[in-house]
């Protein structure tokens, strides 16, 4: 399998083992491109006719197209997570305030958060400004930031490092210096993809560092995304389902997706039915033995 790093683990004969080569096949593939059996076989360091296998394997799975000479992806990858933050907030709207509503039970007073950058995450930062809940936040998106100071309750740290004006966040290596010595009850992220093989998908590397590098400084992770990601696929592995603690959603997922989640041990949280303060919960882990 392709290591966080980017690198490839090998067998002790030195070569992949199958269930490895196939993972690191959809990895290239997820890219979003068609991949020829040549660069496959010349990256992975086995022969083709292993790769043309490994690749019959996967398109029987449902996992990619055969095409010829290679394979591409089942399906294009949803370009949604690279337009400008303000056209992401019109795309799914409702059911991203629905998802914003299902993470409100995440957060109890004098706890000390991160909030993530991205369009949903905004929603939840709003909604939770109009409940009572007084929180030391931190995050590097400005309008979170924003918001959050704003309702008087919340002490809020804007993160330092260089400004994407479209997505209105700060990034760079100042934000992971700015994390070394901070420790978090929870980290709350948004993201643009989950599947059940891979788990959370993203748009660009640098998610991947920046999701680890917070992982590792907080007690719980929880992600809040709308029934729209399920399945959807993107360029970069995230992070496993089995290092969720919780998922925040408008729906219940799908049968291959809530499989997937219970075997991980992730406690899936939907919006209430307005017959209760608390939402509905699907999946109930103990998320201290994780």
């Amino acid at each position: 399998m392709a290591g966080r790093s980017g690198s490839i683990s090998q067998g002790k004969g030195g070569t992949l083992l199958s269930a490895e080569r196939q993972r690191s096949i959809l990895e290239l593939i997820n890219r979003g491109e068609i991949v020829s059996v040549g660069e496959i076989a010349e990256r992975l360091g086995v022969s083709q006719e292993t790769i043309r296998r490994d690749i019959r394997n996967l398109e029987e799975a449902g996992h990619l197209r055969r095409v010829h000479g290679g394979a591409a992806p089942m399906r294009t990858i949803d370009l949604t997570a690279r337009r400008p933050v303000a056209e992401r907030l019109r795309v799914d709207r409702h059911a991203k305030q629905l998802a914003a509503k299902a993470a409100m039970p995440l957060f109890e007073d004098d706890m000390n958060v991160y909030l993530g950058a991205s369009s949903t995450m905004l929603l939840v930062a709003e909604e939770l400004a109009r409940t009572d809940k007084a929180l030391t936040i931190t995050t590097n998106m400005i309008d979170i930031a924003t918001v959050m100071a704003a309702s008087g309750r919340c002490t809020v740290t804007l993160l330092g490092g260089v400004v994407n004006p479209q997505t209105r966040t700060v990034g760079g290596f100042e934000v992971l210096k700015n994390l070394e010595l901070r420790l978090f009850d929870l980290c709350v992220m948004g993201a643009s993809a989950i599947t059940p093989m891979h788990g959370i998908l993203g748009p660009t590397m640098t998610h991947n560092v920046l999701v680890r590098t917070l992982c590792s400084r907080s007690h719980r992770i929880a992600f809040v995304m709308d029934s729209a990601k399920f399945g959807r696929r993107d360029a970069h592995l995230i992070l496993p389902l089995e290092e969720v603690d919780l998922l925040a959603t408008d729906t219940p997922p799908p049968g291959d997706l809530a499989a997937a989640l219970e075997k991980a041990g992730v406690t899936v949280l939907l919006p209430s039915d307005g017959q209760s303060k608390t939402p509905d919960v699907i999946s109930l882990p103990n998320v201290e033995d994780k």
